[in-house]
């Protein structure tokens, strides 16, 4: 093996087990050998088409496969916690979809267990690696704005609009205890976090179930994001949230509101954050994600473009393609695994990386604020975040 390639292996390959793997040919000393899938049948197309000569029915056949160095676990929610821990006590790093796992019992395992062995550990929180998202971090943390006093914003999918529409993700087996706040939810307090350089200390939370019935198909379930209905349905009850939204309590003293939900009619995937500091505001919306809005009381309010020659040096190198060109979502990962590969490559070469990619602390934290948004919800109180000290 060459000391420069990583022989990476990919656990799942459906719709974003093949996003990792079509990303990860972007970034440069990775290769991927190695994917393990339970539909076999779709594992050995994928592999065909990729070229990928080792394909696994069973996925610790692939943990135990000694050439592989670096594992993605790609499987649904309700794997994630034994794989993870699986590859971490196999010696090799591991980088997992979110969340970490389905509580924080199993997040805080994973963590722990993390920092006993020195993995390098990442999670899919893709959003904060869009150009001007770093950019504004980075102007926030030099005081460009002011000190930040309100954070605003959305999360919103019209993807379960309908009773018809269901997923896997509406079982709490699959799930945990929450659907929308779980997924949605943790992308966006993922992302306030990373921006504002707080984090989330007390949170006021409602969690509704808009549809309390749904046609779940008898033979498999919908697929995220189809228009699929099936001819053979059957009425179920649905507990898990579809909508949820929480007043927030930062720990630099900021407040925030936050708003998702997956019904709401015409948004596909509808990202909002406004950042309003004492000096100027900030703001962002996934629909134009390579705009930054400036907000300013005396002068002329701007929008900036990502930029490879505007931005700070510090974040410039997100920016990829020729100003004007915008990046999108698939560009945003491949600057995740950049950054996660660069940590691993600085161990190897027993240097303390300067990456600040998110690992399993970001995902554990991300669980204990879902658990605090559910007692909340249940309690009708504010409840405090619960973090550990890692």
């Amino acid at each position: 093996m060459k000391p420069d390639i990583f022989k990476v292996g990919i656990i799942g390959v459906g719709y974003i087990g093949k996003i990792h793997l079509e990303e990860l040919s972007r970034v440069e000393g990775v290769e991927v050998t190695a994917i393990a899938d339970s539909d076999i049948e779709l594992a050995k197309k994928i592999g065909k088409n990729f070229g990928i000569k080792k394909v696994y029915s069973n996925r610790k056949e692939l943990v135990n496969d000694s050439d592989i160095e670096v594992i993605h676990n790609c499987t649904p929610n309700n794997f994630h916690f034994e794989v993870n821990k699986e590859v971490m006590e196999s010696g090799k790093e591991i980088f997992s979809e979110k969340p970490l796992a389905l509580n924080a019992d199993e997040s805080r395992i994973l963590a722990e267990t993390a920092r006993e062995k020195g993995t390098i550990t990442g999670i899919n929180f893709c959003y904060r690696y869009y150009p001007v998202i770093q950019e504004a971090a980075y102007r926030i943390r030099s005081g460009e704005i002011g000190d930040v006093h309100t954070v605003l914003g959305h999360y919103l999918q019209d993807w379960l609009l309908y009773s018809t529409d269901y997923s896997w993700r509406l079982d709490p087996k699959f799930s945990g205890r929450s659907n929308v706040m779980g997924d949605l939810g943790s992308h966006w307090c993922d992302l306030v976090q990373f921006i504002t350089g707080s984090r989330i200390k007390e949170v006021m939370a409602e969690l509704r179930t808009v549809i309390p019935k749904r046609q779940k198909p008898r033979d498999r379930s919908t697929l995220t994001f189809s228009d699929r209905v099936s001819e053979d349905s059957r009425k179920i009850d649905i507990k898990l949230d579809d909508y949820g939204a929480m007043m927030i309590r930062f720990e630099n003293n900021a407040r925030g509101t936050f708003t998702t939900a997956q019904v709401c009619a015409g948004r596909k995937c509808n990202i909002d954050v406004q950042i309003y500091g004492t000096e100027k505001s900030l703001a962002w919306n996934h629909e134009r994600a390579s705009e930054l809005w400036i907000g300013k009381r005396n002068e002329a309010n701007e929008i900036f473009f990502e930029s490879p020659l505007l931005q700070n040096e510090s974040t410039r190198h997100y920016a990829t393609l020729p100003s004007g060109h915008p990046m999108g979502y698939r560009d945003a990962i491949v600057n995740l695994f950049r950054d996660y590969y660069k940590a691993i490559r600085d161990k190897r070469e027993g240097h303390k990386t300067a990456s600040n990619h998110p690992d399993f602390i970001a995902g554990h934290n991300e669980m204990l604020i879902l658990e605090a948004a559910l007692e909340s919800s249940k309690q009708g109180v504010w409840t405090e975040v619960r973090y550990n000290d890692f």
